[in-house]
């Protein structure tokens, strides 16, 4: 933890616990927002992989959220001065499980460690959250979080030359496309999706935050998509089931244009692999589903 703002070395350890019981508005709130009709989510009903977390999320009143939205310090991760803006860099997921409508759910969130590194805009620190979420047999769902904490250098960084740093070349497709979905962003589609994670980040649905910031729309969700990217599995491939899911956030997704859902699944059914990529065809996330004991 070399060169890491004292606050941050001393959240290492760290440990929040929040209690929910799994109910079956948020999961219908959900399935209308991703288009699903004459569905009736009931008691007893398995919660599909990720929706986990529509549950156990901080309700903090105004006075403990910044200008944008996000918690100022939500009791886990602390601020950090010189790296105010936090990102969402990818997760990985272990369900060991189902969680089902009607579960009274417990979830341990601990800071696990934070890497100081060097990117091509300049340093950034990496800080590694695990979550554990159980229900009365034990734990079910293991989720580990990559948080980003970047330096204020806004969307675009000035070079001392005057030019523009150069744009990260757009990563190429894992494998040529079984199965695919255009999808059109709306601002209907992310509010419902904030309001149902309770996420109140304004770049997900403030089109005067974000042309202040100088963004070229609004960001789509990553678990957004991640979710969007399962219920394509789900419908693509019903028999498939998901003990492991990963996904990695790359290039930013905003509303300016489509985006296309990308999945193909390996020739011996041993994973699948994912992706989203916006109007341009440029890679903005990748993922990989396993089925369990991989």
């Amino acid at each position: 933890m070399k060169n890491l703002p004292q606050n941050l070395e001393n959240a290492v350890g760290r440990t929040v616990v929040a209690e929910d019981m799994i109910s079956a508005a948020p999961i219908a709130g959900l399935m209308a927002a991703l288009g699903h009709e004459g569905l009736v989510p009931r008691s007893g009903d398995a919660v599909p992989p990720l929706w986990h977390g529509l549950f156990c999320t901080a309700k903090l009143p105004p006075s403990r959220l910044g200008t944008d939205g996000l918690a100022k310090d939500e009791g886990l991760l602390p601020a950090a001065s010189d790296y105010p803006n936090k990102l969402f860099g990818g997760a990985r997921f272990d369900f060991r499980r189902p969680l089902r409508i009607g579960d009274e759910i417990r979830k341990e969130s601990e800071v696990m460690s934070f890497d100081r590194k060097e990117g091509r805009t300049g340093p950034f620190i990496v800080g590694l959250i695990e979550h554990r979420v159980s229900n009365t047999d034990g734990i079910a769902v293991v989720e580990q979080n990559d948080i980003i904490y970047r330096a204020a250098t806004g969307p675009a960084r000035t070079l001392s030359n005057g030019g523009q740093a150069k744009p990260p070349e757009p990563a190429k497709l894992p494998a040529a496309p079984v199965w695919s979905r255009t999808i059109t962003p709306d601002p209907v589609l992310m509010f419902r999706h904030s309001a149902v994670t309770f996420n109140s980040h304004r770049i997900h649905y403030d089109r005067d935050y974000v042309r202040e910031k100088g963004y070229p729309g609004l960001l789509v969700q990553g678990t957004l998509i991640a979710r969007m990217m399962l219920d394509m599995v789900a419908t693509e491939a019903p028999a498939f089931e998901i003990g492991a899911f990963s996904f990695r956030s790359g290039r930013p997704i905003y509303d300016d244009g489509h985006f296309t859902l990308g999945g193909a699944p390996s020739a011996d059914g041993d994973w699948i692999d994912l992706w989203a990529a916006d109007h341009a065809g440029r890679v903005g996330m990748t993922a990989k589903a396993q089925p369990p004991g991989l």
